[in-house]
């Protein structure tokens, strides 16, 4: 415990002075001397003494509200990161991860891949938790269950504040029970997995799920057998789940599974020979996400999803692996740096762009783990407020707001060409349709749409969509030179 004859407000105020965020460095400070243990080594010794330095502690201590937070709630956690629980262990793995990043002792590689492994921790003790539960209950199916991570966590990529994405795999159907099928049974247990994950806890969160990337998306099962996985991709598999299966990996389960499901869909991931609508789609992909998700006003400063952003450099390495792959398997690889040196060995991106894009990349993801420190949550834009600016480039050792801005749009502006040369990033606009022909033009708009997607309970294949769309004007000239085109479209659409 502090006390003012021992010097202990002064100190406190010093430290905080030095501090890129003087109040809540101090606020932290007085909190942590109000709680430290009292036989525990002295708070100023273990402050001045921590193994990464004082300056990154107190660093932490400015830049991330929440680590702060978990810090005074958990106090000895900065002697000693010994905790019970799973959420304790991953909230103290998260503060130690966050610490070396910005005591600049910790390559991204290894930043990310600790992040990542923390993760497969996680999901692999609350998976063999519910498991061990589920078969005690219920019995046990003689089928295998596996997950396999996606996104950036399947790349070993993972950020401070990223979802994890997950799908969940069974190896055959049967019957448990007379009154529980196998699909019951592990659907059940995806449900539980993912209720533990997004439940709220006072020890703090683990990690946010995401498994809207699992076919059919939010409308399908949580898990699936292994054989309806491969009906559903080779019937209706379209190029951004391509583009999710590039990162796919086994973290939990049946790794013998895990490796069944990717052997089964090499041939879709890596097709032989890719279509020529393949770029124009993920270019397609990268303007709705510039539209519809980012908007005008973020495009420059939005370092995921903007022009130049980190979304630009996963696209052009995932397209070259998607067209590539096939013919050389080194480029099957999910981790994106790794894929990208494949790439410059290859022959396939000139070393000048390789370098460019790896520079870019590393830089960018900086950037966005600074902005995600603050408090676990998922930003990617840079802020306009100049405070928050100021802070985000002293963060980043940079001298000025000024410096770190120009820095940014360098980075960013090497990104965009090279995506403009291998993927157009400027794809033609659909053609306007003239519905003037119509007495009922919303009605007719939608028809039409209805038509291009398919009835709801019907998965509609993404070749029959593209030839719909190819075959959309000739309809609509065949509609003009009808009498009455509205109840032409609507006995059609029957």
């Amino acid at each position: 415990m502090f006390r003012a004859m021992d010097g202990g407000n002064c100190w406190i105020q010093e430290k905080a002075a030095a501090s890129l965020n003087p109040s809540q460095v101090e606020t932290t400070l007085v909190q942590l001397s109000e709680q430290w243990p009292e036989k525990a080594p002295p708070l100023v010794r273990v402050i001045e003494q921590f193994p990464l330095g004082e300056t990154a502690l107190l660093h932490l201590l400015a830049v991330s509200s929440i680590c702060a937070t978990r810090l005074t709630r958990n106090p000895g956690s900065i002697a000693k990161q010994d905790f019970a629980t799973l959420r304790l262990w991953k909230g103290a793995e998260m503060t130690r991860v966050a610490l070396r990043e910005l005591a600049n002792v910790a390559p991204l590689e290894e930043t990310t891949g600790e992040l990542s492994l923390i993760a497969e921790i996680c999901i692999r003790g609350v998976f063999e938790h519910w498991n061990a539960e589920f078969r005690k209950r219920y019995g046990s199916p003689n089928a295998e269950f596996a997950i396999l991570a996606l996104g950036k966590l399947g790349g070993g990529e993972l950020n401070h504040s990223s979802d994890v994405d997950l799908l969940f795999l069974y190896s055959d159907e049967g019957q448990l029970t007379s009154h529980l099928s196998y699909h019951e049974f592990f659907n059940w247990l995806g449900k539980k997995i993912l209720e533990t994950f997004s439940t709220p806890h006072p020890q703090g969160s683990l990690f946010r799920v995401d498994l809207r990337l699992r076919p059919e998306g939010s409308a399908g099962p949580l898990a699936r057998s292994l054989e309806s996985m491969e009906n559903y991709y080779a019937g209706f598999g379209e190029t951004w789940e391509r583009l999710a299966l590039i990162k796919a990996r086994g973290i939990a389960g049946s790794r013998e599974l895990a490796y069944e499901f990717l052997r089964q869909h090499q041939p879709f991931i890596y097709p032989t020979s890719a279509t020529p609508d393949l770029l124009e789609e993920i270019a397609n992909i990268k303007r709705r996400i510039e539209r519809d998700v980012v908007g005008p006003d973020k495009l420059q400063r939005d370092v995921k999803l903007g022009i130049g952003g980190i979304r630009e450099i996963e696209f052009i390495v995932q397209a070259l692996q998607l067209i590539h792959g096939a013919q050389h398997p080194f480029l099957q690889e999910p981790s994106m740096l790794k894929a990208l040196r494949a790439l410059r060995q290859l022959h396939l991106l000139p070393r000048e762009e390789v370098l460019a894009l790896d520079n870019a990349y590393r830089f960018l993801r900086r950037v966005e783990h600074r902005l995600q420190i603050e408090a676990e949550q998922q930003v990617h834009t840079v802020p306009e407020d100049p405070e928050a600016l100021r802070r985000l480039a002293h963060s980043l050792r940079f001298l000025s707001a000024e410096a770190f801005t120009a820095a940014l749009q360098e980075r960013m502006g090497t990104v965009r060409p090279i995506f403009q040369r291998i993927i157009s990033a400027t794809p033609a606009e659909p053609a306007k349709i003239n519905l003037e022909i119509f007495n009922d033009s919303k009605r007719a708009e939608k028809a039409l749409a209805d038509l291009a997607r398919g009835p709801a309970r019907f998965h509609v294949a993404p070749r029959t969509r593209q030839i719909f769309r190819k075959l959309r004007p000739l309809l609509l000239d065949w509609l003009a030179k009808a009498a009455d085109p509205d109840a032409v479209l609507n006995q059609f659409v029957r």
